[in-house]
C-alpha cells in the first residue's frame, strides 16, 4: 500500500460532497503525473526520464477562491481533523501530520497546505506573508506561493484509484499543475536552496526541473511558451529568468552540476534539450 496515495484518497473521500478541489504539487505531484502519462501513453518532450524519487509528504494546493471561502475552508479543516491529523508545532495550521499503520509499521504522513497567487481574492483573506488564511476563526492556513503563475489555469485532472488507509476501495479526482507554474516554483526553490547543505544543495529540485521539462506534452509546451510571453514583464518572471540564465543555461552551470550530482542522474539524460526548452520558455 502506498501511504501517500491512500492518505490522499482518505481526504478526497472526506471532501466528496464539498467543492474543495485539491491540486497536488511537489514530488508526489510529479509521481502522479508520471503515472498518468504512462497509463495514457502520452508523448512527451523527452523520453529519457529519471526514476521517481521518494517523498513522505503531500503538497496540497487550494484554489484562492476556496481559501477565501470560510465555509469551504471549514469543511477542509473538519475533514483533516476527522482523519486524525494534528498541526505540526513549528508550522501550526500550515502543516499537518498523522501516523498511519502500513502492515506492521507505523509511518508518518505530512500535509503541507499551499495556495498560489491570490489575485482578486487577496482582500478577502488575512495575509501575513508567507501565510494566508480566511477571515474568520478557522484554524487552517496556507503558504502563499506567489511565483506559481498560472497554477489555477487548466490543471491536469488525474483519476486516483486504490484503497484508503482502512482498506476500503475508493476512487476520486485530484489535479496536478501544468508545467509552467511547476517550473516557476522549482526554479525559485533551487535558487533558495542551492547553497544549503541541509537541503541537499538543491539537487532534488534540479532533478525535478529535468523531470518537469521531460514530462511536458506538446500542448503543455505551447501553453508554457504562451504564459512566458504574456507575463514576460512580470517581476516574478524576470527573477526566474535570471535563475535560468545563471544556473541552467550551459553544461557547466551550477544547476546542471547539481543535477549531475543527484543519485538518480543518468548519463543518457537529454541535457541539451532540457537546457534548450528552459531557454525558450523563459526567453534566455
Amino acid at each position: 500500500m502506498d501511504p501517500l496515495a491512500s492518505s490522499l484518497l482518505d481526504l478526497v473521500y472526506e471532501l466528496r460532497d464539498a467543492a474543495v478541489p485539491l491540486t497536488v504539487g511537489g514530488g508526489y505531484g510529479l509521481y502522479l503525473k508520471r503515472r498518468h502519462i504512462e497509463q495514457l501513453g502520452l508523448r512527451t518532450l523527452l523520453d529519457r526520464l529519471p526514476e521517481t524519487r521518494s517523498t513522505n509528504d503531500l503538497d496540497l494546493f487550494l484554489r484562492a477562491e476556496v481559501l477565501a471561502d470560510v465555509g469551504r475552508t471549514e469543511q477542509l479543516a473538519a475533514a483533516i481533523a476527522r482523519l486524525g491529523y494534528e498541526p505540526v508545532p513549528e508550522a501550526r495550521y500550515l502543516q499537518w501530520r498523522r501516523q498511519v499503520e502500513i502492515g506492521p509499521v507505523m509511518q508518518e504522513v505530512k500535509i503541507d497546505l499551499l495556495v498560489g497567487p491570490l489575485g482578486q481574492y487577496r482582500e478577502a483573506l488575512r495575509v501575513k506573508s508567507p501565510r494566508a488564511r480566511p477571515k474568520g476563526d478557522v484554524k487552517l492556513h496556507a503558504h502563499c506561493v506567489e511565483e506559481a503563475i498560472g497554477l489555477e489555469r487548466r490543471p491536469i485532472g488525474i483519476r486516483l484509484e486504490g484503497c484508503r488507509i482502512g482498506g476500503e476501495a475508493y476512487s476520486g479526482e485530484v489535479f496536478v499543475p501544468q508545467a509552467f507554474p511547476y517550473l516557476m516554483m522549482k526554479l525559485c526553490a533551487f535558487r533558495d536552496r542551492k547553497d544549503d547543505p541541509r537541503k541537499d544543495a538543491g539537487r532534488h529540485h534540479a532533478l525535478d526541473l529535468y523531470n518537469i521539462v521531460g514530462m511536458m506534452t506538446e500542448e503543455e509546451y505551447e501553453a508554457a511558451l504562451d504564459l512566458g510571453r504574456r507575463h514576460r514583464e512580470d517581476p516574478r518572471i524576470a527573477d526566474v529568468r535570471g535563475v535560468v540564465g545563471e544556473h541552467f543555461s550551459d553544461p557547466t552551470a551550477l544547476g546542471i552540476l547539481r543535477l549531475r550530482e543527484h543519485p538518480l542522474w543518468r548519463p543518457e539524460f537529454q541535457l541539451d534539450e532540457f537546457v534548450a526548452v528552459l531557454s525558450e520558455v523563459f526567453e534566455i
